[in-house]
């Protein structure tokens, strides 16, 4: 009974707690909340502290936004033109705005991974690193199935996209003083263009510097030696003559100038230098003069009063131009003004190169062994049924052939077989037969279906090979056949008529005679004779036998001529017309300006004929190498006074 009532105690104790129960459990319900809140606030932020704690990952991304500003900046620099200039700035903004948003995100958020941050800002570096290295063309990205932009790059890799794209390639060398030599310093086809929409591309070779080039020489006067010495290396003259004497002057200063101002760098340049007022004549210590310029050389040794002799031969270490040896070693005394000890300087030619089978050798492999030895290179195509596309069929230089730099060396490239093409006209057949240097021949025949001087046929169809030798046969129309009437006797109205209905035209001449007045005494064509239909015919009328009337005749017959003839008229054969005379103090000044040039042969001669009305021109088309479309003969054209007289031939290069 006792247990029973503990148990009823505990249970109501359980079940009917008091109301000072119930608020303690509240209270501790409470401490439990804000214990787990803490607890959680101290998680978060000890995990918030944790993530702070990234440097890496912060370093990366602030590197991330400097390099997508600095490629915005080169992007601004190196715009080319204008669509490449503003596809590229857009492109480079869009980034920055990118790369400043995907900064500002991962730091601000809380919540952020450092291994996604790290990976996405790598990559996004990467790419900005990437622009700038392809803007800067340090790295070079191919565009597919365009034409590239080959300005400053190497002549070898034009030459290889060239054979890879199946394009023909011209070069025209050209000086320049900012490219450097056999490199690009212009294309004629723009940079974007679809390489299926061009067959050829012609690119500009840098030469390298002009020796010819006119340029302002300023007034030296008082210039010390090593001023001296490095304008004429910098500018590039390459015909200074110095000269050294005794003078009240500074020593080592000029002290005369034979000319300044405008001057062609080729043009002979004098200077007088200073010895200063005592002259030394002890014995002087000898420099090396290796691989110096021979103008350093030569300043050096008249500087020192030393005689000297210069030798040139090959050398495959010294640079051309520059002294390969000298006959008294670095360190020896030599005597000022002495012929006995004269110093023999040797200036190398380069090395001496021995050319290979070019024959065997492909486009690129050419190229790059010209590039390597300093030659220059001219490539023609020429078609050639016995020769592979792309082959080598000739070369100016045999294998073993020894030459120096600076030589240039002439391939024929072949275009392989020749197919028969359609034409238009005869002119368009002429053309291309001319380009081609393709042997034809012209025969006529008369046709009733086809009109006088278009073509009947040619020997070859469409599409069949022309071999290496072979001419085309070229048929030529003369039109309808018409017989020529016997007018001898007939009047002058009957004459016409027969004349009209045989489909010829006509014009008449008078002439003195006892036959009637106007009856028919001569043709120029011989009654029977097979002949164009629309040839002209000369009809000679008798004019009687009064002389007295022959004015009048004349006049009566001036303007009789029928079927259209522009070329009627009349004259008598007693009667001379005087020649026609020419002011040959008359001329014009003619200049081949660029823009009359073009890559068509006929299309120059025209443009030069329609420029120059005035002047008689007459076009031959010649076989000179590249550039095809320049005028050959320029030099005797451009610039001169040419008289309305006489007749100027053009020769053009066909190729």
């Amino acid at each position: 009974m006792k247990q029973k009532n503990n148990s009823s105690n505990h249970y109501n104790k359980n079940n009917y707690p008091n109301r000072n129960r119930n608020s303690k459990d509240d209270n501790d319900e409470e401490v439990v909340a804000r214990e787990i809140t803490n607890n959680y606030s101290t998680n978060e932020k000890i995990q918030y502290k944790k993530r702070k704690k990234h440097p890496m990952v912060n370093f990366l991304l602030v590197l991330t936004l400097i390099s997508s500003l600095v490629y915005f900046g080169i992007s601004l620099w190196k715009g080319q033109n204008i669509s490449s200039f503003f596809s590229s700035l857009i492109s480079s903004l869009l980034l920055v705005v990118f790369s400043i948003l995907f900064v500002a995100i991962c730091i601000t958020n809380p919540t952020r991974k450092k291994g996604t941050i790290f990976l996405g800002s790598f990559f996004l570096l990467l790419f900005n690193l990437f622009g700038v290295l392809t803007t800067l063309n340090v790295v070079n990205i191919p565009a597919l199935g365009q034409v590239e932009d080959f300005t400053g790059k190497s002549l070898t890799d034009v030459v290889k996209w060239a054979e890879k794209n199946n394009i023909t390639l011209n070069q025209d060398y050209e000086y320049s003083d900012m490219v450097q030599s056999y490199n690009i310093i212009s294309q004629d086809v723009e940079a974007g263009v679809k390489v299926k929409d061009i067959n050829e591309l012609t690119v500009s070779v840098s030469e390298g510097p002009n020796p010819d080039k006119e340029i302002i020489v300023p007034d030296m006067d008082g210039w010390n030696s090593e001023r001296v010495i490095n304008y004429v290396l910098d500018n590039y003259l390459n015909n200074v003559d110095v000269s050294f004497e005794k003078s009240d002057k500074a020593e080592d200063t000029v002290i005369e100038q034979n000319k300044s101002g405008s001057m062609k760098r080729s043009d002979e340049l004098k200077l007088t230098f200073s010895l200063g007022e005592e002259l030394d004549n002890s014995d002087v210590k000898m420099i090396d003069l290796t691989n110096m310029s021979e103008f350093e050389a030569v300043f050096y040794l008249k500087q020192h009063r030393i005689k000297y002799e210069i030798e040139k031969e090959f050398s495959n270490k010294i640079e051309r131009g520059n002294v390969a040896k000298q006959s008294v070693k670095a360190g020896d005394t030599v005597k000022v003004d002495s012929d006995e000890n004269k110093v023999t300087i040797t200036i190398s030619r380069g090395k001496s190169i021995e050319v290979p089978d070019l024959k065997k050798m492909s486009m690129v492999e050419i190229t790059e062994w010209v590039v390597e030895n300093k030659l220059k290179l001219e490539f023609t195509n020429q078609y050639d049924d016995a020769v592979k596309e792309n082959n080598v069929i000739s070369a100016n230089y045999d294998k073993g052939e020894k030459i120096e730099q600076g030589s240039t060396v002439k391939v024929v490239i072949s275009k392989g077989s020749l197919v028969m093409e359609d034409f238009k006209s005869f002119e368009d057949f002429k053309e291309w037969a001319n380009k081609y240097n393709i042997s034809y021949q012209e025969q006529h025949e008369f046709s009733e279906d086809i009109p006088q001087g278009e073509v009947i046929s040619y020997s070859y169809k469409k599409g069949d090979t022309i071999k290496n030798g072979d001419s085309i046969i070229v048929t030529i129309s003369d039109g309808k056949e018409c017989k020529v009437p016997n007018i001898i006797g007939m009047s002058k109205s009957k004459a016409i008529q027969a004349l009209e209905d045989a489909g010829l035209n006509y014009n008449f001449v008078t002439q003195n005679s006892s036959k009637a007045k106007n009856t028919v005494i001569k043709q120029s064509i011989s009654a029977g004779s097979k002949v164009s239909s629309g040839t002209t015919i000369t009809v000679t009328l008798s004019s009687g036998k009064d002389n007295e009337h022959r004015e009048e005749s004349n006049s009566s017959f001036e303007n009789d001529s029928g079927n259209n003839n522009s070329g009627g008229g009349t004259s008598t054969p007693d009667s001379k017309p005087e020649p026609p005379t020419c002011d040959k103090t008359i001329t014009t000044t003619v200049w081949i300006y660029p823009d009359l040039i073009s890559n068509d042969p006929v299309t120059t001669c025209n443009n030069i004929k329609n420029k120059y009305s005035n002047v008689h021109f007459s076009c031959s088309y010649v076989s000179n190498g590249p550039g095809i479309g320049l005028v050959v003969n320029s030099n005797d054209i451009d610039g001169h006074d040419l008289n309305h007289c006489d007749t100027y031939i053009l020769k053009i290069n066909k190729g």
